[in-house]
């Protein structure tokens, strides 16, 4: 009825910290999630495709289409793996699971643009500010989860404008789940409400956040915190 509200209710999961130990969880909540039948495809910020498997192994056999947003070429080397990060039989599993790879498209929140390689002569790129907030509410998982979409919604391999869920982690693993509307890198802050980028659901994420010691960003070396509780050091470009 007109003037009264309307709600949804839907469970958060809370992890108590951040990394690749709450990975089954996230993979549980995920699958239980699309249960309800209006998510038809589900991105994965997976760099070397283990837990973007995980998670098409559990909805193997549904109508959901499952994709795996890896590192693209300028990363060069990630955990000492050289691109492909995806490659051999795992690659392989993947395909016959249908799984779509990204992995030739531009990081949206980590580099991999002109306003990055600019950043060794001061510019900040407006894209920090979004990471950095991003990072506030959600860590790190919460930042690659909205940077997984844009990817994945840049590249083709989900259309834009439609709810999906979106995993990620912090490093390693997967620690946050959200749900969210598509759109393309250059649609984030559109003057058009019905393509701008929402997160429409949180599915999981961890309460207490952790940041890395640095992040080397092509030539660019941000030093990101001295004390507290961090994550080593990583290059992302």
């Amino acid at each position: 009825m007109e003037g009264l509200s309307q709600f949804d209710e839907r469970r958060i999961t809370y992890f108590h910290t951040p990394g690749s130990h709450n990975t089954e969880d996230v993979v549980r909540l995920v699958k239980e999630r699309t249960e309800d039948g209006d998510i038809k495809h589900v991105v994965v910020a997976s760099v070397t495709g283990q837990v973007a498997l995980r998670v098409a192994e559990e909805l193997r056999g549904r109508s959901i289409s499952v994709v795996c947003v890896s590192g693209p070429p300028s990363w060069g080397t990630y955990h000492g793996i050289a691109y492909p990060f995806v490659r051999g039989d795992l690659r392989e599993k993947l395909q016959r699971l249908g799984v779509t790879v990204v992995d030739k498209t531009p990081s949206t929140l980590s580099g991999d643009t002109i306003d990055y390689g600019l950043a060794r002569y001061g510019h900040i790129p407006a894209s920090w500010v979004v990471a950095e907030t991003l990072e506030a509410v959600g860590g790190y998982g919460l930042k690659t989860a909205v940077e997984a979409i844009v990817m994945a919604t840049d590249s083709a391999a989900v259309p834009p404008y439609v709810d999906v869920v979106s995993v990620a982690g912090s490093d390693r693993g997967a620690d946050t789940a959200i749900v969210a509307k598509t759109t393309y890198s250059y649609s984030v802050f559109s003057r058009d409400s019905d393509k701008r980028f929402q997160v429409m659901e949180i599915i999981a994420m961890p309460r207490a956040k952790k940041w890395y010691k640095s992040i080397t960003i092509a030539e660019h070396v941000v030093r990101e915190i001295d004390k507290g509780e961090t994550l080593e050091p990583t290059s992302e470009s």
